[in-house]
């Protein structure tokens, strides 16, 4: 086991809170375009904050015509996990319709309303994992209204209407995998590791190896 501080510029959670159940998020909370680590001076103007629509790795799933993407910037104050049995209506700002997702109980499978590119933190809208995480506000934050991101802008959903669960970033991140990307420097043998959050201050975190075989899916 490898236990070190690691100041955060680009890594990927893998979420192995279910049985083969993945998503990909790359994490960037850097201030002032650089950081210090090692002794080296990493300059971060050219990694971009935004998703690229291309990125294998942000692709977390396909369902039918839909493509589902997660993003490398974390919007809000944690993450969402919906639990959808019956339709859930997604409003603007303005209560104005955006779209909705329902459970086809009968064929066991869901009737999408989305945009065919959708982005948030985890889609997999497959009867096996059905998935629906979103990046949210806290739900207290709102008396009527869950805020949710879609397609990196605030979407609202009916609290009376929705079965969900909410988790922190902090929360979030230490209960998934994480593997480091290229971005890191030069730690070509650590990319080959999976490690586990143990703590997290501001933008470091303190990380530590795990066994490949704790995660169904690797």
């Amino acid at each position: 086991m490898k236990i070190f501080p690691f100041i955060l510029i680009s890594i990927i959670i893998i979420s192995c809170t279910r049985n083969n159940n993945f998503n990909f998020l790359s994490k960037d909370i850097i201030h002032n375009n650089s950081l210090v680590s090692n002794s080296k001076v990493l300059n971060l103007k050219n990694i971009s904050s935004d998703c690229p629509l291309d990125s294998l790795e942000m692709l977390t799933s396909e369902y039918g015509n839909f493509k589902f993407y997660s993003e490398n910037t974390l919007r809000g104050e944690g993450v969402i996990a919906l639990s959808i049995n019956s339709e859930i209506e997604i409003l603007n700002l303005d209560k104005s319709y955006f779209g909705s997702i329902s459970l086809n109980k009968e064929m066991e499978s869901y009737n999408i309303n989305l945009p065919k590119v959708t982005i948030a933190r985890e889609i997999i809208p497959d009867s096996e994992y059905q998935i629906f995480n979103f990046d949210s506000e806290q739900p207290n934050k709102n008396k009527d209204f869950l805020i949710i991101y879609l397609n990196k802008e605030p979407k609202l959903i009916q609290k009376n209407k929705a079965q969900y669960n909410f988790s922190s970033w902090d929360e979030y991140i230490k209960k998934s995998f994480i593997k480091l990307t290229p971005q890191v420097g030069n730690r070509a043998p650590e990319e080959e590791y999976l490690y586990k959050a143990i703590k997290i201050k501001e933008d470091s975190m303190l990380i530590k190896s795990v066994p490949k075989s704790a995660c169904d899916y690797v």
